[in-house]
């Protein structure tokens, strides 16, 4: 099991990054922290192998912890997961060896997609020694995973739109298109092309309904990967 320990000062956030490690088999959180100088100390305590580590910490910067555990030559990894991507932050990060880099919001894909690639890249490296081709091969894949992602908005999705049509959206009810159209007074053809983005990106979950008479109908709820993106929009 890889352990994992996350420096997150929103609440809110945090919990929603807890529920997206808890989907991805062979990891478990043993650290939370809200502060920077909690953050350090459950690094030293707690002896993580995986650190999702935010930039800004209240009027801390998270790239300190960084810089901090590598001149203690602590053997941890990280992932930055913050809003910050501008080139200095996204550079130094970089430079410091981090794995891989969430630009917020991000689908729960993403993040499974760097959690699986750190995994995997934890297994291949545990081997006693290398040959000169593998370390060429983990070293340029390594390279290639460097990139910053963010949620894309594709030809005729705006992102304005997308969140006040998430806005009108509940975790804990159902509703029709027909509900959310009169909530939002958007269209009924733009919001079926809101939905199927929403559904493609995994922010919501989708219900089909049979009647004893007439035609079945979907109905639609909100998922975490669209609380986080709405809070973040």
């Amino acid at each position: 099991m890889i352990r994992v320990a996350m420096v997150e000062d929103e609440e809110e956030i945090a919990h929603f990054h807890s529920l997206f490690l808890k989907k991805v088999e062979g990891f478990t959180l043993v650290a939370q922290a809200r502060t920077f100088e909690e953050g350090l100390q459950q690094v030293k305590e707690q002896k993580p192998d995986l650190l999702l580590l935010d930039v800004y910490i209240g009027d801390r910067n998270g790239l300190d912890i960084l810089k901090q555990v590598r001149l203690e030559e602590r053997n941890v990894d990280v992932i930055l997961i913050t809003s910050a991507n501008d080139a200095y932050t996204v550079q130094t990060g970089y430079r410091f060896g981090v794995i891989d880099y969430l630009v917020k919001p991000f689908t729960f894909a993403r993040f499974k997609e760097a959690l699986d690639r750190y995994r995997f890249m934890k297994q291949e490296t545990e081997q006693p020694s290398f040959a000169q081709q593998e370390i060429d091969n983990f070293l340029q894949r390594n390279e290639t995973n460097q990139v910053v992602e963010k949620v894309h908005m594709p030809k005729g999705i705006t992102e304005v739109t997308a969140t006040r049509i998430l806005e009108a959206l509940d975790d804990t009810k159902w509703q029709t298109a027909a509900e959310l159209e009169e909530r939002t007074t958007i269209s009924h053809v733009s919001l079926r092309k809101y939905l199927r983005y929403f559904l493609e990106q995994g922010f919501i979950e989708k219900d089909l309904v049979y009647l004893t008479h007439g035609r079945p109908y979907n109905r639609y709820r909100m998922l975490e990967a669209g609380k986080v993106f709405r809070l973040k929009s």
